[in-house]
């Protein structure tokens, strides 16, 4: 059985382990301390801090990612998820053009205020896009936000993201050096 591991004289359980990490992070992200989920558990403080460690994409505030027109979305999401980023949202040229034509003037206006609101709860608030909307987004969340230029607008077609590029400007925000960056447009 997939399940079961056998060490030595011992059988352990891949699925009890499993629910173990969970709960030690269920309790960790609810603002127990790293000793009391220690505790809890009957391991060693230094155990808990460990497997923290182990699973940390990165720290600082929490990111979110706007992006369109992008070619490499498939690349970019990629990036995201590699690096934490805990919000994305991604359209190529088609698929911008799908979503504004497919909802009426009220439900657009909805959802882009949800999306706003969602990105003001967030620390750092990335766009990959053209050069308009980043006073326009500055103005909608309140404070300045980092990224990558696509072009000037307005843009009609896909462009690609250098991935290195957005990588290292994600880094900065997990250290706290961020700043705007313009992208060469391929």
């Amino acid at each position: 059985m997939d399940d079961l591991i056998h060490i030595g004289d011992k059988t352990l359980s891949r699925r009890r382990l499993q629910a173990t990490i969970d709960e030690m992070l269920r309790l960790r992200s609810a603002g127990l301390s790293q000793q009391a989920t220690a505790e809890r558990f009957s391991v060693d403080r230094s155990f808990v801090s460990r497997l923290e460690t182990l699973a940390e994409l990165h720290k600082g505030g929490s990111i979110g990612l706007v992006g369109f027109p992008v070619a490499n979305r498939d690349e970019v999401r990629e990036v995201c998820e590699r690096n934490g980023v805990d919000f994305v949202l991604l359209f190529s040229e088609a698929e911008r053009q799908a979503y504004l034509n497919e909802r009426s003037g009220m439900a657009l206006l909805n959802e882009v205020l949800g999306t706003v609101a969602r990105l003001r709860t967030l620390d750092h608030v990335v766009l990959v896009t053209s050069d308009h909307w980043f006073a326009l987004a500055s103005a909608l969340l309140g404070r300045e936000v980092a990224g990558l230029q696509l072009g000037s607008s307005p843009m009609t077609e896909d462009r690609a993201v250098d991935t290195a590029e957005l990588e290292a400007l994600l880094h900065s925000l997990q250290v706290g050096t961020a700043g705007q960056g313009t992208l060469g447009m391929r």
